[in-house]
């Protein structure tokens, strides 16, 4: 209803203004370019005003722009900062009849004087982000706020997914160059961020919305200055600074889902009141009879006394009795946006200024599948030649999610052109996913017999709640008395929470009879009993640093500068989390199925006696699983100085090298005390040596050889264990775990051919030592389940090339000046040694040639982005159509000789198109996943008789269909 609201506000805003535009003087409009006139380059960011009016503009990231006029005569005045300006005077305007200018502008210059001239520049377009990567000390790779907003990407995920090299799994977590978790880092204007996942290291970027973004640069190349726990990329995310002037922007939008939007299926939880701000009311909070630690609950044959009867009928009542999904209506997927920033000049020199930015945008979105797949496989015999692999269970499978996000940031910086600059961001993001699942199929040991029509289901309700909260303190500044040195520092304090409460699982089976009826059963010999689960995970990460940078010249007058500084990190983590069980022995549920709500609603004392013995009968009564490994807790600090020198060894030929030393404490571990302890203690020296060579004045050729480390995470190395519901096994960390060095080799040749026009191909091989592998031993685990732990093995391998173009078409052809084509292509391999205990199980039961490695989780083979981009600068309108597409990649490891399970091929396109409407609206128009292809996920059996799939989980996720309107002013 507020989205609503807000777009018809809005509505009214472009309609009033519409109608202003039908009864005012038709106007004329000027378009032009503005050129450096020494280079030819476009300059972005110039100023077009009309002399005596306040009426102007400013040209766009190709130098580009465009001004709306009453007709009649003006001089038109083009100004840049550092530049000499220019007039054209005596500029005709007739109605309907475009005016094109021309500028070429000089560098200001002032006879006996060097003028140095400092300009704050937006760095949100592609133009700038390219003339900063050709500068640039490292390999990297940048998506800008304008190319976010032309691809339609809602969040950093949705936006990394156009970057060279980089993939998104589960739409959150960023693979670069075949590599994640572990070996990508993640910053937040330079600080780094931890993550809201417990089995995770890397951080979830679908947290941080798009709109409240500057741009992100992907650093390949590890350089000295830099953390040094990234193998794959470093993902620095910069937020959105003060702008030079007044900007108020507002935004609406609302989508259609081609399976999900008005679909009267879908199902979900109950719910909260507070649910559309991505917080739980306290409906799902942890009854507060239970209190905060676990304590033992008496079962109906342990009691004793009234007491005990009494307290066990008073907390199984506790819960609410919905176990099953809700079936509704899915609703309208819409965001709202909001953003307001300026800069105040405290004098009349402009010398002392204070700017400010602030945003806030809130969003919802739907998503529903039915009829999909999923089933689980297993190899009985030998690989070489079985015909079939085995089902364990097939079944049809229904899911409905809804996401509600909303982000809030505050940027205020003081700038004294004297002493520099200090700055403050603040940046809360919050989010929440309310989840229902329903199963229902057969399990093979069900239907041992001929005829058997046993069916399972299983309902699952979840409701998982993410927030970041993130404060930064920084400063730049000039230390002119000692060797001119330029100083910057940082404190930044970053909190991440994932909450996951009641999240409720029950399984049931049914019979059909001869007469059609249905008979409905627990059967607890064969599945979990009724189950709630309760989690809590917080991460708070602290850290700072301090450089020093000193500009000198080098023997032939070039400029060199050589940096150094530290740093340090300090991380705390607590994980719980508490399990019940629903006790079904004393009431079966054959008596109520298939009302779950109500065989739930027999809890506690359902009847009694109050005869001269007095008796109770007890239906559901709950019971708490007490483990003390199941909460965990961990504390890192890494600390870290570095020494690093840019230095040109000729007109042609850059040098950069350096080193950093990182020592990294962890310690981890659980409330068992008989689990011991996961401890880490590691001193790492870390080189950096890179080569560019300028082959041209826009061309370079980069090599580079760095060294980087890796480490486990808190549950890794803690002796933590837990029943993993997806893929049914024990986990186990591994307190002997060690750190991972991994030598990186790099070589990339890039032509900066225009602004905004990029060709490069890269190459790169990475060696690991000691790679931190997960693997599964069926041997190792009580019971049925198999247990999946974690080690270091001998050693992994990775190697890709890099192809990227980004190019105006316009040298084909004039008449396709305003055509963009970008596109990269990335080609990567990897293999890493199974863990022994794995391999020789996978040898011994079905596969004695089994390969001895395997590669990377997540890596793709290939990933292809193709884009092709319309704007029409005289008509304020931009279409653009966007490709994309991933190799099959592993996804889950199996147990034994069983073959893995990979995520296979996916490709999505999606189209945007903009035009403006008047001077300050944007009606935009979305369509994504318009091939809408089934997302498969699947073992595959190979032999000489047989190539052939088995499905783990299908399902289609459908077109959604957008429409936003932009106010800006």
């Amino acid at each position: 209803m507020q989205s609503i609201k807000f777009f018809i506000v809005l509505l009214a805003f472009a309609i009033t203004n519409s109608v202003m535009g039908i009864n005012s003087p038709a106007k004329g409009k000027v378009t032009g370019r503005v050129l450096d006139a020494e280079t030819a380059d476009p300059l972005p960011g110039a100023n077009i005003v009309v002399v005596g009016t306040n009426l102007g503009t400013a040209t766009n990231e190709d130098g580009l722009f465009v001004l709306n006029l009453v007709p009649g005569t003006y001089d038109i005045a083009c100004s840049m900062i550092g530049y000499e300006r220019q007039v054209e005077e005596q500029v005709v305007i007739n109605a309907n009849q475009p005016k094109e200018l021309a500028f070429s502008l000089k560098m200001e210059t002032i006879a006996g004087e060097e003028v140095v001239v400092e300009a704050e520049v937006e760095r949100d377009n592609s133009a700038i982000l390219l003339k900063d990567r050709k500068e640039a000390d490292a390999v990297s790779d940048a998506i800008s706020a304008e190319a976010m907003s032309q691809a339609g990407a809602g969040d950093a995920a949705a936006a990394m997914k156009k970057v060279t090299g980089a993939s998104v799994v589960d739409g959150k977590y960023v693979y670069i160059r075949g590599l994640g978790d572990r070996y990508a880092a993640t910053t937040l204007n330079g600080a780094e961020l931890p993550s809201a996942n417990p089995d995770k290291q890397s951080f979830q970027l679908d947290l941080i919305p798009a709109n409240m973004l500057n741009n992100i640069n992907t650093i390949k190349t590890f350089t000295p200055d830099k953390p040094g726990t990234f193998a794959g990329g470093l993902v620095d995310v910069t937020t959105k600074d003060y702008p030079s002037k007044m900007t108020l922007q507002m935004s609406t939008s609302s989508g259609y889902n081609s399976v999900t939007t008005g679909n009267d299926h879908f199902i979900q939880p109950n719910g909260g009141g507070y649910d559309w701000l991505a917080m739980d009311d306290g409906s799902r909070d942890l009854p507060t009879i239970f209190g905060n630690t676990p304590a033992t609950l008496p079962t109906p044959r342990d009691v004793k006394t009234l007491d005990d009867a009494l307290y066990l009928d008073q907390v199984s009542k506790s819960f609410s009795n919905v176990m099953s999904p809700l079936v509704s209506t899915a609703g309208v997927n819409s965001s709202m946006g909001l953003s307001l920033g300026n800069t105040l000049r405290l004098d009349s020199e402009g010398n002392h200024n204070i700017g400010f930015f602030g945003s806030l945008k809130w969003g919802q979105h739907y998503s529903f599948y039915e009829n999909g797949e999923t089933g689980r496989y297993k190899l009985v015999g030998n690989l070489s030649d079985v015909e079939a692999l085995s089902p364990e269970f097939t079944g049809n499978d229904t899911k409905g999610t809804r996401e509600i996000n909303w982000g809030a940031i505050a940027n205020v910086a003081y700038k004294n052109d004297e002493a520099g600059q200090v700055k403050f961001s603040y940046m809360r993001t919050q989010s929440a996913e309310s989840m229902a699942r329903y199963l229902v199929g057969y399990r093979a040991n069900d239907r041992t017999t001929e005829g058997s029509t046993r069916t399972f289901e299983t309902r699952v309700l979840s409701w998982t709640e993410r927030s970041l909260g993130s404060y930064q303190l920084e400063g730049e500044h000039q230390v002119s008395p000692l060797l001119n040195m330029n100083v910057d520092w940082q404190v930044a304090l970053a909190e991440n929470d994932q909450i996951e409460p009641d999240q409720r699982y029950f399984f049931n089976i049914y019979d059909v009879n001869e007469d059609g009826s249905y008979l409905y059963g627990n059967d607890l010999s064969n599945s979990q009993s009724p189950q709630r689960y309760f989690r809590n995970l917080n991460e708070k990460t602290f850290s700072g640093r301090f450089n020093m940078n000193f500009p000198f010249k080098q023997w032939a007058g070039h400029e060199a500068k050589f940096k150094t500084g530290f740093s340090g990190k300090s991380i705390t983590r607590s994980y719980d989390q508490r399990r019940f069980e629903y006790d079904t022995s004393s009431l079966s549920y054959r008596l109520y199925g298939p009302d779950i709500d109500t065989y739930f609603s027999q809890v506690g004392i359902v009847d009694s006696t109050s005869s001269s013995r007095y008796r109770r009968w007890y239906g559901l009564t709950i019971n708490e699983k007490i483990n003390p490994s199941n909460f965990f807790d961990g504390e890192s600090d890494i600390t870290a100085a570095y020494a690093m020198i840019d230095l040109p060894l000729t007109s042609k030929l850059r040098f950069l090298g350096g080193a950093r030393v990182e020592r990294a404490l962890m310690h981890s571990y659980t409330q068992n005390p008989e689990d011991g302890e996961g401890n880490l203690d590691n001193t790492d020296v870390l080189p950096s040596l890179n080569l560019i060579y300028a082959l041209h004045d826009n061309m370079n050729l980069r090599l580079a050889a760095t060294q980087t480390v890796a480490r486990p995470t808190f549950r890794e190395l803690a002796p933590y264990q837990s029943f993993e519901f997806v893929g049914d096994f024990i986990y186990r960390g591994n307190p002997d775990l060690n750190r991972t060095l991994i030598q990186n080799y790099d070589i990339r040749w890039e032509w900066f051919q225009n602004p905004g026009e990029v060709l490069a191909v890269s190459g790169f091989y990475k060696n690991f030592n000691d790679p931190l592998e997960p693997f599964l031993d069926p041997r190792g685990a009580s019971g049925d389940d198999a247990l999946q732990s974690i080690q270091n093995v001998d050693n992994a391998r990775v190697l890709g090339v890099e192809f990227e173009a980004n190019k105006s078409l316009g040298f084909i052809n004039s008449t396709l000046n305003n055509f963009h084509l970008g596109t990269n292509l990335s080609l990567v391999t990897s293999e890493v040694d199974i863990p022994k205990p794995e391999l020789e199980e996978i040898r011994s039961q079905g596969d004695p040639n089994a390969e001895s490695t395997r590669p990377f989780t997540g890596q793709s083979p290939y990933l292809l982005n193709i884009n092709m981009v319309y704007k029409s600068l005289t008509h304020d309108r931009t279409a653009g159509l966007f490709y994309n597409v991933f190799g099959d990649r592993l996804y889950l490891v199996a147990t034994a000789a069983t073959p893995d399970i990979y995520e296979r091929a996916y490709g999505t396109l999606d189209f945007k198109g903009s035009m403006g409407i008047g001077h300050n609206l944007t009606l935009s128009l979305t369509a994504k996943n318009l091939l809408n292809s089934a997302r498969v996920f699947s073992y595959k059996l190979e032999n000489d008789q047989v190539n052939e799939e088995f499905i783990y989980q299908k399902y289609k996720s459908g077109t959604t269909i957008g429409i936003s309107l932009d106010y800006k002013l």
